[in-house]
């Protein structure tokens, strides 16, 4: 598998209308992780059904203080305070996306449906409280004279796909664009990893074992080759849908960080067959390829921890950003740690 063939002309030619700032895109990070490394979605996810739900009940909202005392900001953010670095200020973020966004460790509080498992210690929650620097969950509005709120929302969910973006993911999970309005100005999105079927690749690799060849590639290729080929044109019709409802909101995108090394392995990795070793890094290389394309065809920011490559699922507990199973780290199996979260935050407050 090549990952030249994540992109066409088709679709380098159809991009959105440009939005109102140009958006710096550390694309490279992202690629280096998905070349580096196979991972899974969907552990602990959330029904498919898209039936019809209230859109009005999205999300979990917090109100977080902007402690650099700045009143609402529109479009890509700008910079506040006078010194160096100053971060920019954000008047509404909404956090979009599947279980990458939504999971956090698993004593942390949850939000929201219980299906969804979205966490108050998520990479979306950092973020906010980075930027507002109230911890998670608090409520705190804006004060005459004092620091001006800004308004966190999560409509992430374990086992949303493309579609759930725009169509109801359950009766009780509402479609995730409910969330955004005219004055969001700030969208983090994580999105592609259940369309080619991450769950399924997962759920194979973990209970298949065998010394020689690739069972689980023979299994499933089919079915994630041609769900990766309609990935693009789904990745598309989410960055239009996005543009059309919030066309000022900087939007970042998150890639999917690694489980497999690079080379080598661990006792996981080593009881995997050889050849679907080889496979799921193809398929992580490509999904991460397909997402940093599409979100420069919006332009988006794709982004990833520099050294994700680096704290994959076989490196010391303490220094993971996923794990395969979850009892050396306390997190969720096949998902990020909550070392793995506060650096996906350490790189969307980056491009900020």
């Amino acid at each position: 598998m090549s990952s030249s063939s994540s992109s066409s002309p088709d679709h380098a030619s159809r991009r959105p209308a440009p939005r109102s700032a140009p958006r710096t895109t550390p694309r490279a990070a992202l690629l280096a992780a998905g070349a580096a490394a196979a991972l899974a979605l969907g552990a602990c996810t959330a029904d498919d059904d898209n039936a019809a739900a209230d859109p009005t009940t999205y999300g979990s909202t917090t109100a977080v203080e902007d402690g650099t005392g700045a009143g609402a900001r529109s479009g890509s953010g700008s910079a506040t305070g006078s010194g160096p670095g100053a971060a920019p200020a954000y008047s509404r973020y909404v956090a979009l996306g599947d279980s990458f966004a939504a999971f956090g460790p698993v004593d942390a509080p949850t939000t929201g449906p219980s299906r969804c498992y979205r966490s108050t210690r998520n990479y979306p929650a950092l973020v906010a409280d980075r930027l507002g620097g109230a911890p998670s969950g608090d409520v705190a509005s804006a004060r005459p004279g004092g620091p001006a709120a800004v308004e966190f929302v999560d409509a992430t969910c374990g086992g949303a796909r493309s579609r759930d973006m725009i169509g109801a993911q359950r009766p009780d999970i509402p479609a995730q664009f409910a969330a955004l309005t005219a004055d969001t100005d700030l969208v983090t999105l994580s999105i592609g990893g259940n369309d080619i079927g991450f769950g399924d690749i997962a759920g194979c690799v973990t209970n298949t074992r065998a010394d020689t060849g690739a069972p689980c590639r023979d299994r499933l290729e089919a079915l994630v080759e041609d769900a990766l080929g309609a990935l693009p044109d789904a990745l598309d019709a989410v960055y239009a849908r996005i543009d059309e409802l919030t066309p000022e909101a900087r939007v970042v995108t998150t890639g999917y960080m690694p489980l497999v090394p690079a080379h080598g392995g661990c006792g996981f990795v080593s009881a995997m067959a050889p050849g679907d070793v080889t496979w799921t890094r193809q398929v992580t290389e490509r999904i991460n390829l397909l997402v940093a394309d599409a979100a420069e065809r919006a332009r988006a920011e794709p982004v990833m921890p520099v050294d994700a490559a680096d704290h994959h699922a076989c490196a010391p507990a303490g220094e993971r950003y996923t794990d395969f199973t979850g009892a050396g780290t306390g997190s969720h199996p096949m998902h990020p740690t909550a070392e793995g979260q506060a650096a996906m935050a350490d790189a969307v407050t980056a491009v900020l």
